[in-house]
């Protein structure tokens, strides 16, 4: 069953997600057989980058899953992506003994001192989980390079001048995490985004909900699009997610996934034909041309890899 009535209130323009709990003794068998990530076995404190699929493989969700115990895991997404997923589940949900549920909790990112994790340990990340009374007050997830992301309620989340913080957004570029947003649900196949090549989609577990269209592109297919950084340039309206991207014969080789501002400049993830990728790329109707443009990932890929 899922709680929906009541929504959170963002604080901020910033704060672009939220938080909801899935609890119950069916909470871990809900997800391995809802979405592309291996959540059987998992200790607490485990992390699980993951994606709810359509029956076509198509991404209608994207989560970071924080297991707190085998019948409490946590979960953020995008606020409207998160309340049409709730939706969406609820009836998969009534035949589950768990619950879904909103929470008020808020996110934030910060800058640490530390040193740059090994291949290893940022393949087995764990989150720390802080508690009061048996009651979670914080959980603190390491991204990558020196940044820490944080959850907590949102009346005892204050400011810090002690860190730079930075906005989930940018976070999500630096590390090449694309996104699903609103307007994107249903769009893009996992290995558009990369997400078979991050972790977010597990090949040797069991069946989920369009398992069979991506494991037969990962096996027997080659993907059509990959994800890539660029920049939008100097343009005075921000760059929508969904926006079509075209070569200079008006032929659609991909489309913006997500955008974060920098010092004025628009950021932008891309899903991309790879031999659009050293051509002119124009966005939207402004004929506008892309700068920079980057593979996110440029080993071989697994699906179109010898075997």
């Amino acid at each position: 069953m899922t709680d929906i009535d009541t929504q959170p209130q963002p604080a901020n323009p910033l704060d672009t997600d939220l938080v909801m709990t899935l609890t119950g003794t069916d909470a871990i068998h809900f997800l391995q057989g809802q979405t592309t990530a291996d959540f059987e076995n998992a200790e607490p404190g485990a992390l699980r980058f993951a994606a709810f699929c359509n029956p076509k493989g198509r991404v209608i969700a994207d989560v970071l899953a924080v297991i707190v115990s085998t019948e409490h895991v946590m979960m953020r997404g995008r606020q409207a992506v998160m309340s049409a997923l709730a939706l969406h589940l609820k009836p998969y949900l009534a035949f589950s003994k768990s619950t879904l549920t909103h929470s008020d909790w808020c996110i934030s990112c910060r800058t640490v001192n530390a040193a740059k994790p090994t291949a290893d340990q940022t393949a087995n990340q764990t989150a720390l989980v802080h508690c009061e009374t048996d009651a979670i007050t914080r959980i603190e997830i390491p991204r990558g390079d020196s940044i820490i992301e944080c959850w907590q309620p949102r009346e005892s989340a204050a400011p810090s001048h002690a860190t730079a913080l930075l906005p989930l957004a940018e976070v999500d570029m630096i590390t090449a995490r694309a996104r699903v947003e609103l307007d994107t649900m249903g769009a893009y196949l996992p290995q558009d985004l990369n997400y078979d090549l991050n972790g977010t989609v597990s090949f040797t577990k069991g069946c989920y909900t369009g398992q069979e269209i991506v494991a037969r592109l990962h096996y027997r297919g080659t993907p059509k699009r990959r994800l890539y950084r660029a920049l939008a340039g100097d343009t005075p309206c921000a760059v929508a997610p969904g926006t079509r991207l075209s070569n200079a014969a008006n032929r659609a080789v991909g489309s913006v996934v997500n955008r974060a501002s920098q010092n004025g400049v628009q950021q932008l993830l891309i899903e991309l034909t790879p031999e659009a990728a050293s051509d002119s790329v124009l966005l939207g109707e402004s004929a506008l041309a892309l700068s920079a443009i980057q593979a996110c990932y440029e080993e071989i890929d697994q699906s179109t890899s010898p075997r």
